[in-house]
């Protein structure tokens, strides 16, 4: 498959902007589940945020590298009524102002408080319905099965937590803090919807079931996180460079998933 088919800009804006939602849920599941003594410190949830935040909005961003015109964008938003391109334009607008708000409330109380929780969960709601709106955009197009299939929606929701979630385990061991059971459970429900989305994809033609592509993605995106999620607690301190990989691999592997979902259709051109 040729790397102009891959549509990179594309690509990065979905999967960055999926972690940084799948990353405010787990951080909020986490601040409700995990026992006052194993929180994060000021300093720590400050940098969590801080990090979820850029990746959130740097994602989002990377959705005009995609455009002809980069500075007409403001354009996207006419067709609210009829297209999901500007539903999607639109939502993402509203979901990065409530996650600057969220990022804001934390960095200024750094604590699990009620407003803080209550943004972070408004903003984690908003940003899954978000997902949906951006999963519509390609599952409407009936001329492509390999987008017109439920595994659109599966694998964007699976990107999200599988990528949030483990973010959220590593940087929490990073820490060296007990993982919640349900950030645990949060990562293998996000290896869940990976893999169910790719046996899916795998039955439509065309969906290049032999490429390096996927399994780089089993690798990185199931495996992997599998390994996190049900790796023991331990009190020595962790190596954190081998942390920051561990997430760099996983995000790759979904980079590659994504990248297969363009290119599959892409290399069809003309596909529209």
């Amino acid at each position: 498959m040729d790397i102009k088919h891959m549509e990179l800009p594309l690509v990065f804006f979905t999967v960055m902007s999926q972690w940084g939602i799948g990353a405010i849920l787990a951080l909020t599941i986490y601040q409700f589940s995990a026992t006052k003594d194993h929180l994060l410190s000021g300093k720590s949830l400050r940098n969590a945020v801080v990090i979820i935040w850029l990746i959130e909005v740097i994602g989002s961003s990377m959705s005009m590298g995609h455009l002809g015109v980069p500075l007409e964008a403001y354009r996207s938003v006419l067709g609210l009524s009829h297209s999901w391109l500007s539903r999607e334009a639109v939502t993402f607008i509203l979901l990065n102002g409530i996650t600057t708000l969220w990022a804001l409330a934390c960095w200024l109380q750094p604590t699990a408080n009620v407003r803080n929780q209550f943004l972070g969960s408004i903003s984690a709601i908003g940003g899954l319905a978000a997902i949906l709106v951006t999963a519509q955009v390609y599952y409407q197009m009936l001329a492509h099965p390999l987008w017109h299939s439920p595994a659109t929606q599966i694998a964007f929701i699976g990107s999200a937590i599988v990528l949030g979630f483990s973010f959220v385990a590593l940087f929490v061991t990073g820490q060296k803090k007990p993982l919640p059971k349900a950030i645990k459970i949060g990562v293998l429900i996000g290896v869940a919807l990976v893999l169910v989305a790719q046996i899916i994809r795998t039955q439509i033609p065309g969906s290049q079931v032999g490429s390096y592509l996927l399994w780089w993605q089993v690798v990185m995106s199931m495996i992997l996180p599998s390994m996190i999620a049900n790796r023991s607690t331990t009190k020595t301190a962790p190596n954190k460079i081998l942390l920051i990989l561990m997430i760099v691999l996983i995000f790759s592997g979904e980079l590659a998933a994504r990248a297969l979902f363009y290119g599959g259709v892409m290399v069809q051109a003309p596909w529209f």
